[in-house]
């Protein structure tokens, strides 16, 4: 779980850095590099979705587990 908290992190950097590089490059008119960080920044977001997803059902998963194992309290009127 922390890898994927670590990973999650690096992907959000990622992301920032290349909005950051795509407004220094637009501004600088260079397009080649704009189309670069334009792929790069699609594929942190891809791979943050990706992660989060997992995270989401490992959770679910756990809960389930956890709620699966636990004693059934029975009611009494």
């Amino acid at each position: 779980m922390k890898g994927k908290i670590a990973l999650n992190t690096f992907y959000t950097i990622g992301i920032v850095i290349s909005v950051i590089g795509l407004k220094w490059a637009y501004t600088a008119h260079n397009f080649p590099i704009v189309g670069l960080l334009i792929v790069t920044a699609l594929f942190f977001l891809y791979l943050k979705v990706k992660i989060v997803k997992e995270v989401r059902t490992g959770i679910r998963n756990k809960e389930k587990s956890i709620n699966a194992n636990l004693p059934v309290k029975e009611e009494t009127n």
